[in-house]
């Protein structure tokens, strides 16, 4: 982008909100990055976002938009606009009544949570999340605690910036102004659903109404030791299905180790000597007595399926850990980077699946031991699997294994007809190379329709579109 361009951004948005550089734009990525093509853009409300998309649209600048913590890579040597909303963090309403926030895309986790604590109230937070943005993460679906009880769906309505400056208006506000009707969950016949993991090639959300939950009478959190995988996958999917929970999971001892260390690798070896090979976590909330019930159907269920009920420091590490979103950066830590591959599988699925994913990994020559969990979601109707790959970016051969093995393991899971609900990058190409051609060619026509110079998140979700 040339000069003139950046000259004006800075007269719409603000000297503060307009950076040029390698310098401005390495907080973005992983890597070091030496090529300054893109301008960082912060507007500090939607109208600045406004003028930002029809100053581009008019001059034909590409742009882009912050999807997660650190971009990818191919993103690193782009020409044109990123924009990141960090700047429009107002929480502009909570509705205590109606069990809903109305946020801006800035507004971070850790942001609404101090909030919402105000108000005796709280959200579900990300197991495997890319940003620390509320909104973001429940429109880019991922998988969060409290799925195994509650719908998957985290947002009712949200409004987006399209790529020519106007405004998108989804589910019922189409219909009235906004603070009416806001009820209807964006899964109606309408393209909304669209937007959902859609790397913002239509419209960037930048504002929506995200549920919120009472915090009840009483909490219990209930974990149990296992041996091997298949009787805690079972009960897991009993708790889930009976509706004994508020969060349920099962984690091997290698994801756990790198959970409870809190960022501290030197931790991790101690850590994983004091845990079961798998471990069930069960949360309760409710009035008194009926987390009490709970409580004895769990045990019951557990002592039937062989699992023995954990005491101390692992229960009291896990009921921390559960009070913050889990981000996979924040894995890092423990060898220097944290990919990750997941799926949805049937609960009978899930050992087959992480076998496949062993299989993979192994046949790519990457050693280092997976970390695995799996969490039920809408009352055990499918579980999602997901296993972690750690790994040393400074060393060249384990960085390719671990690349080789990434790919090679969503591969199989695609070809055993695994669910995955939000692909980027190559995983992308794999999945839409898969789907029928005329669910490609929607998209490529509703982009066309939002976008109609294709300037939005060019080739961000797939090549050419």
């Amino acid at each position: 982008m040339n000069g003139s361009a950046a000259s004006e951004l800075k007269r719409l948005l603000g000297e503060g909100n307009v950076k040029t550089g390698s310098r401005a734009l390495s907080s973005y990525f992983r890597e070091p990055v030496s090529d300054g093509g893109l301008t960082v853009v912060t507007p500090a409300d939607e109208w600045q976002l406004a003028d930002t998309a029809h100053f581009c649209y008019e001059n034909d600048i590409p742009i882009f938009s912050v999807r997660r913590r650190y971009q990818g890579g191919d993103l690193a040597g782009r020409k044109g606009v990123l924009v990141d909303l960090v700047k429009l963090n107002q929480i502009k309403k909570i509705d205590t009544r109606n069990l809903t926030a109305h946020v801006f895309g800035g507004v971070t986790f850790d942001q609404l949570a101090k909030e919402l604590a105000r108000e005796n109230q709280r959200v579900l937070y990300p197991v495997a999340g890319t940003s620390d943005s509320v909104l973001r993460s429940y429109i880019d679906r991922d998988i969060l605690m409290g799925s195994g009880g509650y719908r998957h769906i985290q947002y009712s309505v949200f409004h987006a910036m399209l790529g020519t400056g106007e405004k998108w208006v989804s589910g019922s506000q189409q219909m009235t102004d906004e603070g009416h009707a806001d009820f209807r969950e964006d899964q109606g016949p309408q393209f909304s659903p669209f937007f959902g993991a859609s790397e913002d090639i239509f419209g960037i959300p930048y504002y929506g109404l995200v549920y919120t939950y009472p915090n009840r009478e009483a909490r219990s959190l209930l974990a149990f030791g296992f041996d091997e995988l298949k009787p805690a996958r079972d009960l897991v999917y009993k708790t889930s299905r009976a509706e004994w929970c508020f969060e349920v999971f099962a984690a091997n001892d290698r994801y756990l180790s790198v959970l409870l260390a809190g960022g501290d690798a030197g931790k991790v070896a101690g850590l994983k000597k004091k845990l079961n090979p798998w471990t069930v976590v069960i949360t309760m909330e409710h009035h008194k007595e009926l987390v009490e019930l709970w409580e004895r159907y769990n045990k019951e269920a557990a002592r039937e399926r062989g699992g023995k009920l954990l005491k101390g420091t692992v229960p009291e590490g896990l009921e921390a850990a559960l009070q913050k979103p889990w981000i996979v950066p924040d894995r890092d830590f423990f060898k220097g980077r944290c990919d990750n591959v997941f799926a949805y599988q049937y609960f009978k699925n899930v050992p087959s699946t992480f076998a496949l994913i062993d299989e993979k990994v192994k046949a790519a020559g990457f050693k280092e031991e997976t970390g695995k969990i799996v969490v039920p979601t809408y009352f055990g109707g499918a579980a999602y699997c997901e296993a972690d790959l750690y790994w040393d970016p400074a060393d060249e051969k384990q960085a390719a294994a671990a690349e080789k093995a990434r790919l090679g393991a969503f591969e199989a899971l695609l070809d055993d007809k695994a669910f995955v609900d939000k692909p980027v990058g190559k995983v992308a190409e794999m999945l839409y190379s898969r789907t029928d051609p005329s669910y490609v060619q929607m998209i490529k026509l509703f982009k066309k329709t939002m976008d109609p110079k294709g300037l939005l998140n060019p080739d961000q979700l797939l090549e050419g579109v």
